[in-house]
């Protein structure tokens, strides 16, 4: 699993937004995530689902078990929003932990802990971090592998992730861990020479340890967190939706030499736990196949945001055909009674037909539907 941190001392920097929308590509990408919010003023959970303003359990409930002798976990306290997303939530009462915890021994050391007990249940953990560098703060970090710092472009923003670098080097030379931890710069207008020059700096003296996105400054990212939804799920079409969408892409990239892995999740649907035995036995995605458990869909989409399969199975509604991405490839089982149906493929809101797909038939709205017949002796394959 990569546990990554978002973090910056600096406030209004669109530290919560990045942590927000990163974590919903991610999980639209097929990716496992968990998104813990270490702030008390508990942004993150407020702009992710409005109506749990006030969670019966939070990440406060996590981090002293120790002194209540309460055996709770994470995933005792996580809240799923969507496919692929759970939230561990935070409200005002984590401001006490740190007094709370002033004499445990290995206080810094809280949220590691608990992290490790659920690695194997995800491919992400986003933490987004309180804005001040605090026991909090050294509880992400050091729960963390990864950090990205969200840079805004005013005169302040390089001197701030200056002090944080410094930070993160100190740590590293204290707890012997070292974080990889890289720039990203946000709400970005380009409109005036001054910013664009800062943007510049910013590059210059960072170099490498800065991403290649840029986050530009679109008012549809805080509406979005204002209705409790990420951008995915609010306005496509701005720039805020294009950008995070870049980000998820570019960090995902990165996989190559930081696998997320593979998970186990105890708790996996039955479907979850047919589509992944029915996908080791695949190694190229293929006309639906037919199988005892249903009709596995599969499709090669590598920079997808989102895919769904629609039929008249399903009343070709988009939103009930979410697919996962898994081995390389999309997937989705689908139980269905012998007969013929049509479907399609929606590829990041656009819809086409199965290129593996050569039974065809042409569509009412234009173009092909594909075609799947069914018959009672249908076999595992």
């Amino acid at each position: 699993m990569r546990s990554i941190a978002v973090v910056n001392q600096k406030g209004g920097c669109g530290k919560t937004i990045t942590a927000i929308n990163l974590s919903a590509f991610l999980a639209q990408n097929g990716r496992r995530v968990l998104l813990i919010d270490m702030d008390p003023q508990g942004h993150a959970t407020l702009g992710m689902q409005t109506d749990v303003a006030h969670p019966a359990k939070t990440i406060s409930d996590v981090l002293l078990r120790e002194l209540t002798n309460e055996e709770i976990s994470l995933r005792d306290v996580r809240l799923n929003l969507r496919e692929n997303l759970d939230l561990v939530p935070a409200d005002i009462l984590l401001s006490a932990v740190p007094e709370e915890l002033a004499a445990v021994d290995g206080r810094e050391n809280k949220l590691a802990e608990a992290l490790d007990e659920v690695r194997r249940f995800y491919h992400y953990a986003i933490v987004d971090c309180p804005p001040q560098v605090g026991l909090l703060t050294f509880n992400a970090l050091i729960a963390c592998s990864e950090a990205i710092i969200p840079i805004d472009p005013s005169f302040f923003s390089l001197h701030g992730v200056g002090k944080l670098l410094e930070t993160l080097d100190v740590l590293a030379r204290r707890t012997l861990h070292k974080i990889d931890s890289r720039a990203l710069i946000t709400l970005f207008t380009g409109r005036t020479k001054f910013v664009k020059e800062v943007a510049e700096n910013i590059r210059k003296n960072l170099s490498n340890r800065v991403f290649e996105t840029v986050i530009r400054y679109s008012v549809k990212l805080a509406e979005a967190a204002s209705h409790g939804l990420p951008i995915s799920a609010y306005c496509q079409g701005c720039v805020g939706f294009q950008d995070y969408q870049l980000l998820a892409r570019e960090v995902l990239s990165q996989e190559m030499h930081k696998p997320a892995g593979e998970i186990l999740d105890e708790n996996e649907s039955e479907v979850g736990v047919q589509e992944r035995s029915i996908l080791q036995r695949l190694r190229l995605p293929s006309a639906p196949i037919p199988t005892r458990d249903g009709v596995v869909f599969t499709l090669d989409a590598p920079g997808a945001n989102r895919v769904q399969v629609a039929g008249d199975f399903n009343a070709w509604m988009p939103d009930g055909g979410e697919m996962r991405f898994r081995n390389g490839m999309w997937c989705k089982l689908i139980s269905l009674a012998p007969g013929r149906y049509r479907y399609r493929y929606v590829v990041d809101g656009c819809w086409q037909s199965d290129p593996l797909n050569s039974l065809t038939e042409p569509s009412p709205y234009g173009d092909y539907d594909s075609v799947v017949v069914l018959d009672e002796n249908r076999l595992d394959k």
